[in-house]
């Protein structure tokens, strides 16, 4: 199964810019791939396309010459409704760097993580000449190297919770995220919140992943929602309470949902 959805995936990507009618099949493609591939694959496709499409040099010329824009950072809400004005905050999967950069603009002393590399630098470079409190690391989500009680806030921005393959390796992560922050810290995590009514073609492709996952080989932590678009995977929570039952079971303490902005703020 595994070879098989690795097949597909080259595929996919192969018949990607051929025209409409190739695209669309690409795009079908892919929504398989939540099904077949394990949760290690599934990321591994995602370091992929980010260091091939997105962490590139014509697109680090744009952020360096054009990178003030008007964005919407949700987590700066959270830290006004409690009073976080102070402290050490950790964001994770930071990108280019923009919203480690707003926060430490408050007095906040940020560190932001990215995998890749050229992310990194170039969020470093965009820091660079501001008198801020902002440094960017290259690591791992899952062996951050930081010690416990560290934190007083951990943000994961730009819908990347759903973007962790896999429910029980998402709750795995943030168990041991607890670790990193102080006793009274927050988590604050932006996800993909369902339509109240997804497309037919959604619908067909969760039908078949679901006979899909059931095969041999193929990948025992699908669940419905889970998707590959955009280049990678993503878990597309169902309703409310799957997103609070996930949280509580990973021992955290939920202190606010906003379903409609994809918002969870933990404890």
């Amino acid at each position: 199964m595994w070879m098989i959805g690795r097949l597909i995936s080259l595929v996919a990507r192969s018949v990607g810019s051929a025209g409409t009618g190739l695209h669309r099949l690409s795009h079908l493609l892919n929504r398989l791939l939540p099904a077949m591939l394990s949760p290690l694959d599934l990321a591994k496709l995602a370091s992929d396309y980010y260091a091939r499409e997105v962490y590139t040099a014509s697109l680090v010329s744009d952020v360096l010459n054009a990178w003030e824009r008007e964005v919407e950072y949700r987590s700066l809400d959270v830290l006004d409704q409690y009073h976080l004005h102070s402290g050490r905050i950790l964001v994770l999967g930071c990108g280019w760097g923009h919203e480690c950069i707003a926060i430490a603009r408050r007095g906040l002393t940020v560190i932001g993580v990215e995998r890749n590399r050229v992310g990194i630098r170039t969020a470093s470079r965009l820091a660079m000449d501001q008198p801020l409190s902002v440094s960017f690391h290259q690591a791992d989500w899952f062996a951050l190297p930081y010690a416990p009680k560290s934190f007083d806030c951990i943000i994961m921005p730009s819908q990347m919770y759903s973007s962790i393959p896999g429910a029980t390796r998402r709750q795995r992560w943030l168990a041991d995220l607890r670790r990193l922050l102080k006793p009274d810290g927050l988590g604050v995590l932006s996800f993909m919140s369902a339509h109240p009514a997804g497309s037919r073609l959604a619908r067909a492709c969760t039908s078949l992943n679901r006979c899909l996952a059931r095969l041999p080989g193929a990948n025992t932590a699908y669940q419905p929602g889970d998707d590959f678009r955009w280049g990678h995977f993503y878990h597309v929570f169902q309703d409310e309470d799957e997103i609070r039952q996930e949280l509580i079971y990973a021992g955290a303490v939920v202190r606010k949902v906003d379903w409609c902005r994809g918002l969870a703020v933990i404890s």
